[in-house]
Order: C-alpha cells, then sequence, then structure tokens
C-alpha cells in the first residue's frame, strides 16, 4: 500500500471514530479480500470512502465521471484509485477498466444498485463475478449518511463483514443476462441480510 493512501485511509478512519462511532463487525474476514469483488450497499456518498478506508489492501472503485470536472477533486478520486464512468449507458472503457483491474489481482468495489438513488439492483457484479470468476465480499453499511445522529451518539456508523461468496457457487451457472441479474439479486439479498449482525 502506498504510505500516502495509508495516510488519507488512516484519517478517514480516524473521523469515522471520532464523529460517527464507527464499529466494525467480523473485521477478521477482511484478511482475505484480496483480488476479490467488494459489494456493499450504497446509502450516502461517503460509502465508497468509507469502505474503502477499512481495507487493508488498496482497493478500486466506480465513480460517476461528473465529479472528475474538477481537476482537483478529480485528481484525488484517481490517486484513490476511481474509475471514472458515464452512466446512463454501456461505458465500453469503465469495462475494461474493471477487467483489468481484477485481471491483475486487484479488488474493486461495485455497488449491486448501482447507485444510492437506485431502487433496483444492477446486473454488474454477477456479469464480473461470473465472467472472471471472482469471490464476492458482501458488506452492509449502516447509518452512514446520519452524521449527526451518530455524532450525539444516537447511533453508530456500522459496518458488517459477510461471508465471502466463492466463485465455485455460481461457476455452474450459464453466462447469460438473466443469470448476471439473479446473483447480484442474490448478492443484495445476502447484504441485508447483514444487518440482523448489527
Amino acid at each position: 500500500m502506498r504510505k500516502t493512501y495509508s495516510f488519507i485511509t488512516f484519517l478517514i478512519r480516524f473521523y469515522m471514530k471520532v464523529f460517527w462511532g464507527l464499529k466494525i463487525i467480523n473485521k477478521e474476514r477482511l484478511n482475505s479480500v484480496q483480488n476479490c469483488i467488494i459489494a456493499p450497499n450504497h446509502i450516502a456518498a461517503v460509502d465508497p470512502f468509507f469502505i474503502g478506508s477499512i481495507m487493508p489492501v488498496e482497493i478500486y472503485y466506480l465513480a460517476k465521471i461528473e465529479l472528475f470536472k474538477n481537476k482537483i477533486f478529480g485528481n484525488i478520486l484517481r490517486f484513490l484509485n476511481a474509475i471514472p464512468v458515464k452512466r446512463g449507458m454501456i461505458d465500453k472503457g469503465a469495462i475494461r477498466h474493471v477487467i483489468h483491474v481484477l485481471s491483475k489481482g486487484h479488488s474493486i468495489l461495485i455497488f449491486p444498485e448501482g447507485t444510492r438513488k437506485s431502487a433496483t439492483v444492477k446486473s454488474g457484479v454477477g456479469k464480473f463475478a461470473m465472467q472472471l470468476k471472482k469471490d464476492i465480499l458482501p458488506i452492509f453499511i449502516k447509518n452512514s449518511p446520519y452524521f449527526w445522529k451518530c455524532f450525539l451518539r444516537k447511533g453508530k456508523l456500522k459496518i458488517v463483514i459477510g461471508k465471502k461468496i466463492k466463485a465455485e457457487s455460481f461457476s455452474d451457472l450459464e453466462e447469460t443476462r438473466e443469470n448476471y441479474h439473479k446473483l447480484a439479486s442474490d448478492v443484495l439479498n445476502k447484504i441485508f441480510r447483514l444487518e440482523n449482525e448489527c
């Protein structure tokens, strides 16, 4: 892990602990986070930074291309391994970048819902996992949008690490759009069930 990257993630964790009362559940499951798809639910704009900061390795993640319009902020995002993606269309460049990252043995964060404003699951997690035969790590995040609630200790930022969904468990599925979506839906259901461990 690069020193500057490590320092930035340390600052984010400190911020999460002091202001959000961070609690990580099943933290030991992060020991095997290398070379997989990290799949959390998405409820706040800060989710990628919060999830990325608790990882023991550098990870990659997708960010809407509009965030890169500001040159300074865009450079920060790129330093943190963000991949710009055009929403509302098939972004072949972003797809190639994701495939490259996973093929090189890195991990990438992909939200099954796509965006925090989406009420439906997207097939991306299933598609990449099946095509590249990668494990999926489900994660549930709670209370990230509620700064004041957590700051006043009326709640805590909780991040629950689930059990890895091994690629072997879906390796027999035919690679079809329907199965991509089905796998992504199964992943999202597993994520939401982790709330019971909060």
